[in-house]
């Protein structure tokens, strides 16, 4: 579960990650990346884990921090064209793609990876965000650096199996016709 609250402008979130019978604590500003959980808890299986990260959540409440609900994410399109070798060498490392998204995303505290293909001419990458503007830059560089794609169009979806996106990258490109 993750709560945020605003501060001098900028969203602090506090993230409680269950695996198995851990619990993983973050804690950071959005937007600017963690590399370690702020702790690590290990509980014994009859611990009710789930019960104690509510705690945890209401007490957070109590600070003035928001719960956050699956309303609250926008969903953002990466949409690549390459020439057949990059697209070749994307399709290759997809996995390795997706999960580097998904730990970008979850280590800002701004989100998660969704993925979708959309076709063979362009390779499409849905990531479900709280605050669009701040991964567009690291993404494009992402994929500058890695891969060599420079023609790559960020889009926020309203409806985006109908095609409907508002760009983010390029700034003013119109996203409702393919070009």
């Amino acid at each position: 579960m993750q709560v945020i609250k605003p501060i001098n402008g900028q969203n602090h979130f506090w993230l409680f990650e269950k695996d198995g019978r851990t619990l993983y604590t973050f804690h950071g500003i959005m937007g600017e990346r963690l590399e370690e959980p702020m702790s690590e808890q290990k509980f014994s299986r009859f611990f009710n884990l789930d019960a104690y990260i509510r705690e945890l959540v209401v007490e957070k409440e109590k600070d003035g921090y928001y719960v956050v609900q699956e309303a609250d994410y926008h969903e953002v399109v990466v949409e690549i064209f390459c020439q057949d070798k990059e697209y070749d060498l994307i399709s290759e490392y997809r996995a390795n793609i997706e999960e580097d998204l998904n730990e970008f995303l979850f280590s800002s505290g701004n989100g998660y990876f969704f993925e979708d293909d959309y076709g063979p001419e362009a390779i499409e990458f849905v990531l479900y965000v709280l605050e669009p503007s701040q991964i567009v830059e690291p993404v494009i560089e992402y994929f500058k650096a890695q891969y060599g794609v420079t023609k790559i169009r960020v889009g926020q979806a309203e409806v985006h199996y109908g095609r409907r996106l508002t760009g983010l990258y390029p700034a003013g490109k119109n996203f409702n016709r393919k070009n």
